[in-house]
């Protein structure tokens, strides 16, 4: 059991209650300062002074006073006017995510809402009732305000929800697991959807998937460095500490562990003998590698580096109190803040996006050197069995490579830049965090395939080798798991459904464990 208190919940443990299913319940450290907070609310509500979204009008009607006697109903009407939301409905994982998220946002006792909310929400995340969040509407300003109003809509009971797949309208699909709606009261409608908890629930999903393909790449990396016969001396790890970034040197480590599990390499990644060996240089001759090869500590390091910031400001993020404005019930303090905007997740989503790209058109240049004959150091042209000509062998594959290669680089432009003023110039400037952590997770099934492609290609250039002169320990673990769902290819087929295969067992936590390290 996952508990939340607002300050510890991890990337890890989001995936695991997002995509797994892990079960999650309210700290009970975390509940007497909520408690305190709420008290606070109540208090503050029932005296004159005015508290922007407790007894006044939201947004550019703040300056508008809201009657005692309808102070509840306001937080109903904040929902309603929120639900606008279009688009394709955000996944299973993601809306878990999103829940998440929102429940620890509110565990850290800062917001003023009842516990029996924060329990409730955390009861339907558990039993699986999944409110249908649509995915367009937020521009990351005041929070996710549109996406959240959807997802809150659930506690209240109306709007849709899927229970099994099951679509039933919320209030049946709460009364299906044994749940019930609640009435909101003051401040609580606006605790709920102010927030940054969809762009972040999100932004966590991807930055995980973002750490398991950098891991792919360095094993695809290596076994290149093997079937093309190259040069494991740009991995010393004497220049990579000349250059002195961390990131660069734990991948050319990581790969040189790769490449040791093939006895041929385990005797060249001798340090004492790299750059000390004469290279005989005859016409023709290469005493280097491309770039695709030579650079790969530099480009797949350097996305190290960047994976390793965005997961310090998800983590941070997922622990925040995105809110406004904040209770503070030991100082009896209320703060009027910004703490809603979305900022830093944008940035980071669009940071970590920018390493994605670059490694799809890393894996994209790869493939290239394994099918191209004028390139691959002898390897059949196009990987093609049998006659050429008569036979493509991965033309066809490699079309969809660049064509994949190419959409991801259309997703490149920064989403954190593109404000636009709203809300009656109210939200005169705005951080556009969700469609930034949006257009991430769009780009993470295009890289996912890229490497499936690369893998394949892999595969069939050990056959075409000779499986027993290039499959190292970790370079025939990869091409096992390949040949599990797709066979040598020995005459031009369909490849359509090998590539799917491929791709699922990449993406799969057993594949993770058999094949890579650490």
């Amino acid at each position: 059991m996952i508990s939340l208190n607002g300050h510890n919940l991890s990337i890890t443990e989001t995936w695991q209650i997002a995509t797994q299913n892990a079960p999650c319940e309210l700290a009970a450290e975390a509940r007497p300062l909520i408690q305190r907070s709420r008290q606070l609310v109540e208090q503050l509500a029932a005296q004159p002074r005015a508290i922007y979204g407790i007894n006044t009008g939201f947004g550019p009607l703040s300056g508008f006073r809201v009657s005692d006697a309808d102070l509840a109903q306001h937080q109903i009407n904040l929902l309603h006017h929120l639900t606008v939301g279009q688009g394709v409905l955000f996944s299973p994982a993601e809306t878990r995510a999103i829940m998440l998220t929102r429940a620890n946002a509110l565990a850290r006792g800062y917001s003023g809402i009842r516990e029996e909310l924060i329990d409730l929400l955390i009861a339907a995340l558990n039993r699986g009732v999944l409110p249908e969040i649509p995915s367009e509407g937020s521009v990351g300003a005041s929070g996710d305000l549109v996406p959240l109003a959807h997802m809150a809509g659930l506690l209240v009971g109306f709007g849709y929800a899927r229970v099994n797949g099951e679509r039933l309208p919320a209030t049946e699909a709460l009364k299906r697991v044994g749940l019930k709606p609640v009435t909101l009261q003051c401040k609580e409608g606006l605790a709920l959807v102010n927030g940054t908890s969809v762009m972040t629930g999100i932004a966590a999903l991807a930055t995980h998937e973002a750490d398991r393909i950098l891991r792919w790449m360095e094993l695809l990396t290596a076994c290149l460095f093997q079937v093309l016969g190259g040069e494991p001396e740009v991995l010393c790890q004497q220049a990579q500490r000349a250059r002195g970034f961390r990131g660069q040197a734990l991948v050319a480590q990581r790969i040189s562990e790769s490449l040791r599990t093939h006895p041929d390499y385990a005797k060249r990644i001798d340090e004492h003998q790299w750059g000390t060996q004469a290279k005989a240089v005859d016409a023709g001759t290469e005493i280097q590698d491309p770039y695709s090869l030579r650079c790969t500590p530099q480009i797949l390091g350097a996305y190290q580096e960047a994976l390793w910031h965005v997961e310090q400001v998800v983590t941070r993020e997922l622990n925040a109190s995105t809110d406004n404005p904040l209770i503070f019930p030991d100082a009896e303090m209320v703060i009027h803040c910004g703490n809603f905007y979305g900022q830093q997740i944008a940035m980071v989503s669009d940071y970590l996006r920018m390493g994605l790209i670059k490694l799809a058109l890393l894996a994209d240049r790869q493939i290239e050197r394994l099918v191209n004959w004028r390139y691959s150091r002898g390897l059949p042209p196009l990987l093609a069995s049998g006659a050429p000509g008569l036979n493509t062998g991965f033309g066809g594959a490699q079309l969809l490579a660049t064509s994949l290669a190419a959409e991801a680089r259309l997703l490149g432009t920064p989403a954190s830049i593109q404000t636009i003023p709203t809300n009656a110039n109210n939200q005169d400037v705005v951080s556009m965090g969700c469609i930034a952590a949006k257009m991430t997770r769009t780009t993470l099934p295009l890289v996912w395939k890229l490497l499936a492609i690369e893998a394949l290609t892999l595969a069939q250039a050990a056959d075409a080798r000779g499986r027993d002169k290039v499959l190292g320990g970790d370079y025939r673990k990869l091409y096992e798991l390949v040949r599990s769902v797709s066979a040598e290819m020995k005459g031009d087929r369909p490849l359509t459904e090998d590539i799917q295969r491929v791709t699922e067992l990449l993406q799969s936590e057993a594949a993770q464990q058999e094949c890579l390290r650490g």
